[in-house]
């Protein structure tokens, strides 16, 4: 069993760096990786190690980390006036003064023209922009799941959508599919090859030739979605 993990911080090059140790019973040595959509890295050392050799052992590999970090994209807030991606076409955020809308029957969100309308106080914005964004990743998501689920006669037990970095989806032996709301940013067909891929392990739970031949009768885009997450998939853990 892991022992508990203990969070520390460093300066790298000017940048807040948090240091997640790890101590793990069966490691003999010292390994460094990034924490994916963190300003952090994870130190899994074995039992006992002290502190001090830990923080040493990152600060020599400082040079590494401001690096990989650099190729990272800062993480995004969601202000007036912002661009993103919805199924990967660039929105505007607007934000309208709920005090001074007239437009009653829009609701307090709606996408229109490449525009995404928020009624909102300034404060409030990032937490309503993401609270619809979650809103809509799952109706896209549950709208593709249930239909693919239909076409290999196999039925969903519950779909979540999910705060998770280290993957875009999952699928549980009891038939629970989990998926990151960060997949509202990718292109389209990104999103359905995600939905494809864990439907699937509702007929295959491992990842055999029969297992992808159900991904590609429930998608066309594997391929060329398994490439642009490759390419693009830290760009997407930058929002926050």
């Amino acid at each position: 069993m892991k022992s508990q993990q203990q969070s520390h911080t460093l300066d790298i090059e000017g940048r807040k760096v948090g240091v997640i140790v790890q101590p793990h019973p069966t490691s003999r040595k010292l390994s460094l990786r990034l924490v994916p959509g963190e300003d952090a890295v994870k130190v899994v050392a074995p039992i006992g190690c002290p502190l001090s050799e830990i923080l040493e052992f990152v600060n020599r590999q400082k040079n590494w980390v401001a690096e990989r970090f650099n190729q990272h994209p800062i993480k995004k807030d969601y202000q007036d006036g912002d661009s993103i991606p919805i199924l990967g076409r660039e929105h505007i955020i607007i934000r309208i003064n709920p005090e001074n809308s007239p437009r009653q029957s829009k609701g307090v969100a709606w996408l229109e023209a490449e525009q995404l309308f928020i009624k909102s106080h300034p404060e409030h914005l990032p937490r309503r922009v993401k609270d619809f964004l979650k809103k809509e990743v799952r109706f896209e998501i549950d709208l593709r799941a249930q239909e693919k689920a239909a076409l290999i006669n196999k039925k969903i037990t519950a779909i979540r959508i999910k705060d998770t970095t280290s993957r875009w989806g999952s699928c549980s032996t009891h038939g629970n599919l989990n998926f990151s709301w960060r997949l509202i940013f990718a292109p389209e067909q990104v999103l359905d090859y995600v939905v494809a891929h864990e439907v699937a392990h509702l007929e295959h739970m491992n990842h055999s030739a029969a297992f992808w031949a159900v991904v590609d009768e429930l998608t066309n885009a594997r391929k060329w979605s398994q490439n642009w997450l490759k390419i693009n998939g830290s760009k997407l853990l930058s929002y926050c």
